[in-house]
């Protein structure tokens, strides 16, 4: 039984292929046609014969697609002006008139596409955009009636490229094809360009594979200045070599991009010709630059109607100043009980507060203007005060801790406006003016018999609500009793006889009492366990 099965098998098998390829050629000659003698878009001729020249020679072509997965990367990733065709780049090719005619041509190492029943064409280190050119004027020239070709690139290049000089990883890369300068540098480099100080980013030596011509470019230009012609496509065979920042200029003042530094100076370069890598802040005065020549310790302040003939040399740095009596514009923010919270533009050295306020839609009837005030972070301490925090904690030990505390955390400047008025306050880039909401309560917490919120009396002191909520308790600090405003992220203390609407009194417990809660009793709640454990141990034998 098993041996007649498996012949049957075989058998029904066979049949079935003989059907599929009895199928397959049907399909074929209904897709592509008879290839002789068939009627074309050209003409009555087949295509084979529509050539002039001998360009097809009557033989059967094959209809040839694209490599499957490949990606077209002329979708905006490529330059067809810029990107030269080397060996690997592969074309697709086809005539729109006849959907039969489509080749793929694949560059050799000479620079030339074979394209089949064409013929070799030579577009080896031209532009994608002249090889396309190429390409379609080739085969147009070989058709008896015109026809739209159409080009595309399908699959670009492998470049192999070597690096030298500094650079983190110097060597042979394989890169694509589409890869540029500064990507490639990047690749070579870590992720990261090196940094202008140490490496000549404005003359970056490429020598391509067979020339004898050194080309150099500025990757500065590019990134600072938006020249695409200074970050060119690699080359299968170039080499690039990055040299030493020898000649270096420092820049410094109101230059917003490149940031302040050294930066690679080239020969010759003159003053205008080096700012112009520069975005300056609108607060730079150009009629007043200031160039140090470390070469004779000379300083001479260049106009902007001369900096385009002054030339700079080696170690030169150049100021480039702020203009005199420029009023910034910064911004500060009100927020509290207000119309329109939020932040605003201020004229630095001039807008007030009252200002400001009238700027926001001014104060909502709910606001308690009497304790408006502006919160002014504190600017930050010079090195000194807080490297002699240890020298003045011998002397005054509050002293010393206060500074050093204020130079590492964010502390405030709460000013009143009540005390000031707020016609007369400047304010200051970060001030945040705070309104706060009309209070009918006082509340107090801590070590009292009744911790919570009582009725404002004007004229009474701490005293008085501390009687309001039952008296001290038996553990309360009665001689350290503080009152606070809260403005926000900041809080203010205030004197205890100048008890004010929302004001929140703290009573902490005496130091007495904390060492009794927090030291004494833990300690004799932990032997009275080790005792009673004793004892259960001692009663259970």
């Amino acid at each position: 039984m098993r041996p007649r099965f498996v012949r049957r098998v075989a058998a029904l098998i066979f049949a079935l292929a003989v059907v599929i390829c009895a199928y397959g050629q049907s399909a074929s000659s209904q897709i592509m046609g008879p290839q002789r003698n068939k009627t074309s878009p050209w003409g009555g001729e087949s295509p084979m014969s529509a050539m002039g020249g001998g360009g097809f020679d009557g033989q059967s072509y094959m209809m040839v697609q694209p490599q499957v997965g490949t990606i077209l990367p002329d979708d905006n990733s490529i330059d067809e002006n810029e990107y030269l065709i080397g060996a690997g780049d592969v074309f697709f090719i086809t005539a729109v008139e006849s959907p039969s005619i489509r080749y793929t041509a694949a560059v050799d190492q000479n620079g030339r596409a074979y394209v089949p029943n064409v013929g070799l064409i030579n577009i080896g280190k031209i532009s994608y955009a002249e090889a396309k050119k190429a390409i379609s004027k080739h085969i147009s020239a070989r058709l008896k009636n015109p026809s739209e070709i159409y080009v595309a690139l399908v699959q670009t290049k492998k470049a192999t490229v070597s690096f030298t000089g500094q650079i983190s990883a110097p060597g042979s890369y394989e890169l694509p094809g589409s890869t540029r300068l500064l990507d490639a540098i990047k690749t070579a480099n870590g992720n990261g360009l090196p940094h202008p100080s140490e490496a000549d980013l404005r003359r970056v030596q490429c020598v391509g594979s067979g020339d004898s011509v050194t080309a150099y470019y500025d990757l500065l230009a590019y990134l600072y200045k938006g020249d695409v012609t200074q970050n060119p496509y690699v080359y299968p065979g170039d080499r690039i070599r990055i040299s030493p920042t020898t000649d270096k200029v420092f820049i410094s003042g109101a230059a917003m991009s490149p940031p302040s530094g050294h930066y690679p100076l080239k020969t010759g370069e003159t003053l205008g010709e080096f700012l112009s890598m520069f975005t300056l802040d609108n607060t730079a005065d150009l009629d007043a630059i200031i160039v140090y020549r470390s070469s004779d310790d000379s300083r001479k302040t260049v106009p902007a109607s001369t900096k385009a003939d002054y030339v700079l040399n080696d170690l030169d740095a150049i100021t480039v100043p702020v203009k005199r009596n420029y009023s910034g514009v910064y911004t500060a923010s009100v927020m509290g009980e207000i119309a329109s919270p939020g932040h605003y533009p201020i004229v630095e050295n001039t807008t007030t507060a009252r200002q400001l306020i009238d700027m926001a839609g001014g104060v909502k009837a709910s606001g308690f203007m009497d304790q408006a005030a502006i919160v002014r972070p504190i600017r930050a301490l010079p090195d000194r005060f807080s490297n002699g925090a240890s020298q003045m904690s011998v002397v005054r030990p509050e002293r010393g801790s206060a500074v050093a505390v204020a130079s590492t955390s964010r502390d405030y400047a709460v000013i009143r406006l009540v005390l000031y008025n707020a016609d007369n306050v400047i304010l200051e880039p970060q001030d945040q003016i705070i309104i706060p909401k009309k209070d009918s309560f006082v509340y107090i917490s801590g070590s009292v018999r009744s911790p919570g919120a009582y009725l404002f009396l004007p004229g009474k002191d701490s005293r008085y609500y501390v009687t309001q909520a039952g008296g001290f308790s038996r553990n309360a600090d009665r001689s350290n009793v503080q009152v606070y405003l809260k403005y926000g992220d900041a809080v203010q203390g205030i004197e205890p006889r100048c008890v004010e609407p929302g004001s929140v009194i703290v009573v902490p417990s005496s130091v007495q009492n904390k060492f009794l809660t927090q030291v004494l009793l833990p300690i004799i709640s932990t032997l009275a366990t080790t005792i009673g454990v004793g004892l259960a141990i001692y009663n259970s034998r």
